[in-house]
């Protein structure tokens, strides 16, 4: 399936998209003209900034779709051109409105903390409460006007191109091996979808070439990373905050202390991966490597048509709720999925959503597998939540990361359901194994991914820079925690961090899956013991988009994130459910 993006122009070249994008400089020095003085007087009242926020979400709303455009456009293909420049364009044009925008928070937040508690409780401010409530804790962290002006303007030749050349660089990446005696041409998600290959020496062989292509770039990506540290870290310095991952939880509204929490929490419970894959290799015959870890129990390759998964999400999701079926309906319906591998397509996959017009975005890679399957389902979560979300203003849309995962796990968890209890045996049994192999790389691999980062950053941090092998030997020592001895580490897998784009684009995001997973564990389980009950309050639960903050809102579903307890029950429930019963 490809996508339809005449939702947003016509073509390309459409006049628009420039106009769209010269919007948000011109009114962004509109507004700075007319709030300025009204922001930073003695005189101003809350009906003054709620009439600024109004505002200010007007100016932002253009140039947010027509970017959201241009980089659907560039993941399509980001060999295009064309798209690389849209991307350019707009986001010189949004760095230029960012840099005029610039002033309202220092300004606003120079008022006495009094005031700002006061309007944050009026009644005329009672649709962006927790704007006010998030600017009132993020206060000690902004910087001057001036300095504000600065980091905006540095953006773009900072972590964001070196993002766009890391992307750039590795969707480039094309492979040539060998199947059945045929030389096959692959792209990157192709190859990565050999892991699940019933063939042994070609998973291996596949994973081999994967990874020493990325080495074979080290000192591109040994700099991107290094960089993308430094800037990350430089800033989290300057806002004064104790630790660089305590800039991104702010910014995902969790204390530090509960992170920490998940983090600690998820690393004690990694004997059970080596329980379990110590089993698969005994099932299998044959010595683990960490190629193998994906690979299929039952040695016959079934491939499901995109058709098949489709049918299988929507049932899925109509049996839990008719209005969220009808929205994953729409996604087919108007053609706002792209699944096709196609070559320079970006790798992974997403859901888009930039403002809050009931129209979401998917992007994947459909190989044909049960992951594929499982990931259309996840994505299609995230597409449910940003269509349900769309009733809140645009300041109050966007959940943070903590909470962006919930709905798209819960989406798999009704598709794993549903399979689980109609599969034959034998298919039974392969996919529990897929769904543990798939909660491991959400839980464990990402927890393992967020140990990577914090410890890399801080040896960045120390030594002024870390070097290839040191990057790769401190990610195979991680490795080792989490698999212990169960599997076999080869060599090119200690080169699997430069392959992890989250990590370049967005440091500190991948703790977020990992809570998630076990938030969503929880609201399963409340599901299970609720029935349709249920579904109307996670249903607003998804409708509140970000207009508070992640404790408030899970705490009207008994769920209390404070408690070391609550974690460790997700754990158990992957043990009790899933791993046992296998």
């Amino acid at each position: 399936m490809k996508w339809d993006l005449s939702f947003f122009y016509d073509s390309p070249e459409d006049i628009q998209i420039k106009k769209d994008f010269e919007s948000a400089v011109i009114n962004a020095k509109n507004l700075k003209e007319k709030y300025y003085n009204v922001l930073s007087s003695d005189d101003l009242t809350a009906k003054d900034i709620r009439n600024f926020f109004a505002d200010l979400e007007k100016v932002i709303e253009k140039p947010y779709f027509a970017i959201q455009y241009a980089h659907l456009l560039y993941a399509e293909n980001t060999q295009n051109k064309e798209a690389q420049k849209l991307v350019a364009m707009g986001q010189d044009y949004l760095t230029k409105g960012e840099i005029e925008l610039s002033f309202w928070r220092p300004v606003l937040l120079s008022h006495p903390i009094e005031k700002l508690e006061k309007w944050k409780n009026s009644e005329e401010l009672k649709d962006y409460k927790h704007v006010m409530e998030k600017l009132i804790k993020e206060k000690p962290h902004v910087l001057s006007e001036d300095a504000e002006m600065v980091l905006s303007a540095l953006q773009p030749a900072g972590r964001e191109a070196f993002d766009l050349l890391y992307e750039k660089l590795t969707s480039s990446y094309n492979f040539e091996i060998e199947i059945d005696g045929e030389v096959k041409k692959m792209t990157g998600p192709q190859i990565r979808a050999l892991r699940q290959s019933p063939n042994k020496e070609l998973r291996r062989k596949a994973m081999k070439m994967f990874f020493e292509r990325y080495s074979e770039d080290k000192i591109v990506l040994e700099s991107t990373f290094n960089s993308v540290a430094k800037y990350y870290d430089t800033e989290s310095k300057l806002r004064k905050y104790p630790k660089p991952i305590s800039m991104r939880n702010m910014a995902n509204e969790v204390n530090d202390e509960i992170v920490d929490m998940v983090i600690e929490v998820t690393t004690e419970q990694t004997p059970m991966v080596h329980r379990y894959y110590k089993w698969k290799e005994k099932y299998l015959g044959h010595e683990l490597t960490l190629a193998d870890i994906y690979a299929p129990l039952d040695p016959v390759k079934k491939d499901i048509s995109f058709e098949k998964a489709k049918e299988m999400v929507l049932e899925s999701y109509y049996e839990f709720d008719k209005e969220i079926g009808d929205i994953v309906k729409s996604f087919f319906d108007e053609n706002r999925i792209h699944s096709e591998i196609v070559p320079g397509k970006r790798g992974g996959a997403f859901c888009s959503y930039n403002i809050p017009n009931y129209k979401p975005f998917i992007l994947m890679n459909y190989t044909g597998n049960m992951r594929d399957v499982m990931t259309l389902a996840h994505e299609l979560g995230h597409g449910v939540h940003g269509t349900l979300s769309s009733k809140q203003t645009l300041l109050n849309y966007h959940t943070p990361l903590t909470m962006a995962e919930v709905a798209s796990v819960f989406g798999e968890m009704l598709v794993m359901d549903k399979l689980l209890k109609e599969l034959e045996e034998d298919e039974r049994k392969m996919f529990i194994a897929s769904k543990i192999e798939d909660m491991f790389a959400t839980m464990f691999r990402q927890n393992m991914f967020a140990r990577f980062e914090i410890q890399s950053h801080q040896m960045i941090d120390e030594n002024g820079m870390a070097t290839w092998e040191e990057l790769s030997n401190l990610y195979e020592k991680e490795l080792k925690i989490m698999f212990g001895d169960s599997v076999k580490i080869t060599e090119e897998y200690k080169y699997e961090w430069s392959s992890i784009p989250h990590m370049i684009g967005v440091p500190f995001y991948v703790y977020a899956y990992n809570f998630a997973n076990l938030l969503v564990i929880a609201l399963y389980e409340k599901y299970l013991e609720e029935g349709k009950s249920f579904v109307p309050k996670y249903k607003e639960l998804l409708s509140s988009g970000g207009n508070d903050a992640p404790e408030v809102l899970l705490s009207k579903l008994g769920i209390d994130i404070t408690k070391r307890e609550f974690w460790e029950k997700g754990f158990k429930f992957v043990e009790r459910e899933l791993i046992n019963k296998l």
